[in-house]
C-alpha cells in the first residue's frame, strides 16, 4: 500500500539531512494508514492515477503538519487543506 517514499517526502518538506529519517518514516506510515482508514474503498481507488497523486499530496501535507507540530497543543483540529482534500478523496469517483 505504500504510496509515499522518504526521498519525495523529504523533498516536499525541504529537508536535506538524515537525522529525522526514522521519525519521517513513522509519520509517513501513520499518514498512509490514516488515509486508508478514512477513505472507503481505498484499495481499489489507489490504483487510479488521479486519486493516487492527490492522495500523495495529502500524505505529504499530513506528514508536514505532524512533523512541524510535534509539541503538545490544545487545538487538535486538522487544517482546512487536509479537510478539503480528504473530503474530495472520500466522495470523488476518479474514473479514468
Amino acid at each position: 500500500m505504500s504510496f509515499l517514499n522518504l526521498e519525495d517526502t523529504k523533498n516536499y518538506l525541504r529537508i536535506d539531512y538524515d537525522t529525522d529519517d526514522v521519525l519521517l518514516e513513522t509519520l509517513m506510515s501513520s499518514a498512509e494508514h490514516y488515509l486508508s482508514d478514512a477513505i472507503s474503498d481505498f484499495e481499489s481507488k489507489i490504483t487510479k492515477n488521479k486519486f493516487k497523486e492527490r492522495t500523495k499530496i495529502l500524505g505529504y501535507v499530513l506528514v508536514q503538519e505532524w512533523y512541524d507540530n510535534r509539541e503538545l497543543r490544545e487545538n487538535k483540529d486538522v487544517s482546512y487543506t487536509v479537510r478539503s482534500l480528504l473530503t474530495q478523496l472520500q466522495v470523488s469517483d476518479f474514473d479514468e
